[in-house]
């Protein structure tokens, strides 16, 4: 069924179909339609049920190089065997019902062209859903990328161009162990063994609707997710202890509970991500205070319940310093009313810059 030539591309477009419905041909068409023309667009279908092997088969361009597992094998397997089968230089992720835009291809491959430091990078992107249209901009720079992953993942996925080389090299493909938050994994080893970028222009439209994975497995994720947050720390020079990985996930998430003895060990375990952090990847403190913060107000909003001593200690710790000034506000007045901020607020997405999302 495949369809291949004798002369290998310069990039191979990687999609995993399953059950795209009527999202696939405009996606489909996004790639056909680039300003870039020397890829192989391979297209593995994972068992869809829907038509959208009928449909990928439709399109007569010869580019296009078809592959089916059969059965649903679920999307590691399918994105693992995507990359055993790439023949380009370089790989593109690209989901079933996203729109990239006509010169996405063209502007990451010049970008990774020019930076041979770099073994993957992102873009920009739109992220578009029944709520409306907002344009995301993850983190650019590598320092910033490794620090915002101690919190989440910062490429959305479908944006991402890999160097074959680099992965194949040191033998990288998606962990099925982290299934679910498996490219946040992936991230993560990445990023201890090359320079990791986003090229700062919005390069695709990201639909995010009810039906994507992140939204039907959204416990199991949340669960994979903090085991590699936790797994991360070790990167940064830390050895947290499980109290600690605790602590640090339920900041991180804004779901922190406890007294204010808990609320003095999240204090303590703050001052200890800071110096990590600021040595590690040779960050300004108060940079790594002020982004910290947030996560310290949420803990202390969230027990407010427990009177004006909880914003004393807010107050007295090092990211007050560095907090917005409404912070210090609202929490006085949630102390003063023991009035703590309700649970949907404190359990908003910890990186509000990426959006993940999977196929």
């Amino acid at each position: 069924m495949a369809k291949t030539s004798t002369q290998p591309p310069r990039l191979t477009v990687l999609m995993p179909v399953y059950n795209g419905g009527t999202l696939l041909r405009p996606a489909i068409n996004s790639i056909l339609n680039q300003s870039f023309a020397d890829f192989e667009f391979l297209i593995i279908d994972d068992g869809s049920t829907d038509g959208s092997l009928e449909v990928a088969t439709s399109f007569a361009d010869p580019r296009i190089r078809i592959e089916s597992n059969g059965r649903n094998l679920g999307l590691i397997t399918t994105l693992n065997r995507g990359l055993d089968l790439a023949r380009g230089n370089y790989i593109a992720r690209m989901d079933a019902d996203d729109i990239a835009f006509p010169s996405r291809l063209s502007r990451q491959l010049d970008f990774m062209e020019a930076r041979s430091d770099v073994g993957l990078c992102g873009t920009w992107y739109e992220w578009e859903s029944e709520q409306g249209k907002a344009i995301m901009k993850p983190p650019v720079d590598d320092r910033l990328i490794r620090f915002f992953l101690i919190f989440d993942t910062v490429f959305a996925h479908n944006t991402i161009l890999f160097r074959r080389k680099f992965l194949d090299d040191h033998h990288l493909r998606y962990d099925p162990e982290y299934r679910h938050a498996e490219d946040f994994e992936l991230w993560t080893r990445c990023s201890r063994l090359t320079r990791l970028a986003n090229v700062p222009k919005v390069l695709l439209r990201y639909h995010y609707h009810a039906d994507n994975t992140s939204n039907r497995h959204r416990k199991e994720q949340v669960r994979t997710a903090d085991r590699v947050r936790c797994r991360y720390l070790l990167d940064l020079g830390l050895i947290p202890t499980d109290e600690e990985c605790h602590i640090h996930t339920d900041l991180i998430q804004f779901r922190f509970y406890g007294d204010t003895k808990d609320l003095e060990g999240a204090a303590a375990w703050l001052l200890r991500l800071t110096e990590a952090a600021c040595k590690t990847l040779d960050l300004p403190e108060q940079f790594v205070l002020q982004e910290l913060s947030r996560y310290w107000y949420g803990a202390c909003g969230a027990l407010a319940d427990q009177g004006p001593s909880v914003y004393r200690l807010f107050r007295s710790h090092p990211c007050a310093k560095h907090a917005k000034l409404g912070y210090h506000a609202k929490l006085q007045a949630r102390c003063m009313l023991r009035k703590p901020i309700p649970t949907p607020t404190c359990n908003r997405p910890s990186v509000p810059t990426s959006v993940r999302k999977e196929s």
